[in-house]
Order: C-alpha cells, then sequence, then structure tokens
C-alpha cells in the first residue's frame, strides 16, 4: 500500500477524497467507507495521478480548495477541461467557501459545494444523491445506444427488404407478357 492513499475493497464503486488534512480524509473516509470503496490522496497532484488510474472506477472525487502543490480548483479546472466533470461528479468539500471560489467551482462543473466542518448525515446523502443521478444517467445513455443500434439494424433490414421487392417488381416487369 502506498503512502497517502488507501483503496478499501469494496466494488467498483470508489469515492476519491483529495485533501491535505488526514483527519478530513479520515472523517470523509469514516463518512462513506460502508458504501464505497475509498482512495485518498493528500494533495491535488496525487489526486489527479489517482484520477487517471482509476477514472474508470471512480463514483464521485470530494476535494478540498487549498492544498499544497496542486490546489483543488487547478484540480478542478483540468478535470473540466478534458471533459470529466461530466462523467464523474466532483464536490468541494472546503472551508474557504467564498462566493467568488463557489461560482468559479460551479462554472467549472462541480456539483456541490460542501462547506466544513462537515455534517456526516447530510453529506452522505448530497453525494449519494449526485453519484445515483450520474449512475442513472449512464444507464439512460447505455440504453439510448442500444436503442439506437436496433434501430439501425432495423432500418438496414427494411432497405434489403425494399431492394428485394424492388428488384422482384422489376423482374416482373421486365418479363411481363404483352397479352397479359
Amino acid at each position: 500500500m502506498r503512502e497517502g492513499w488507501q483503496l478499501n475493497h469494496a466494488a467498483s464503486k470508489t469515492i476519491l477524497i483529495v485533501d491535505d488534512e488526514a483527519i478530513n480524509r479520515a472523517i470523509l473516509s469514516n463518512i462513506f467507507g460502508r458504501d464505497y470503496a475509498i482512495l485518498e490522496a493528500e494533495d491535488g497532484q496525487r489526486g489527479l495521478e489517482l484520477i487517471e488510474e482509476h477514472q474508470d472506477a471512480l463514483s464521485a472525487i470530494l476535494l478540498d480548495v487549498i492544498m499544497p502543490r496542486v490546489n483543488g480548483i487547478q484540480v478542478l479546472r483540468r478535470l473540466n477541461r478534458e471533459g470529466l466533470t461530466k462523467i464523474v461528479p466532483v464536490f468541494l468539500i472546503t472551508a474557504e467557501a467564498s462566493d467568488a471560489n463557489m461560482r468559479r467551482a460551479y462554472d467549472m462543473g462541480v456539483m456541490d459545494v460542501i462547506s466544513k466542518p462537515v455534517v456526516p448525515y447530510i453529506v452522505l446523502k448530497r453525494v449519494q444523491s449526485v453519484i445515483e443521478l450520474f449512475q442513472a444517467r449512464k444507464r439512460l445513455r447505455r440504453t439510448v445506444a442500444s436503442q439506437q443500434s436496433k434501430l439501425l439494424e432495423q432500418a438496414e433490414k427494411i432497405i434489403r427488404l425494399n431492394q428485394g421487392m424492388i428488384e422482384a417488381l422489376s423482374t416482373a416487369i421486365e418479363f411481363r407478357s404483352e397479352e397479359s
């Protein structure tokens, strides 16, 4: 196990907690650890590395704003630029909830800004609600893609049947009898 993060082996439901304070990571791990695998990063740079490594397994990213090396806004900016905020919900969990930071965060695709100190039940419900919404959207996209594929197959089948019918009619017309 590497220093600075841990992975609890639950399912592929994983939450990444990026915070420079070990106590904050422990509190959030305790809140979500029963229902999700937990990845922890002590700064934004390590958080970005873990996002790259585990992107497909992430259900949510909980991101502090003020951190050494790479801060939360810089991480969010990169996630937004790469389109990941549309795939994985990102939450800012911060004591620095100024109006300017919140507006900037929402403009970059953050789902919610949660103020510290956190209230466990409220944080759990807010994050789970958004995760469920994202999962429902993924299921809906898969269903729509599947239905589109089926419709394309049916359209191709209809085209082949129409071509067969046209060929049969043209053959009948070509060999028709003048008397009939």
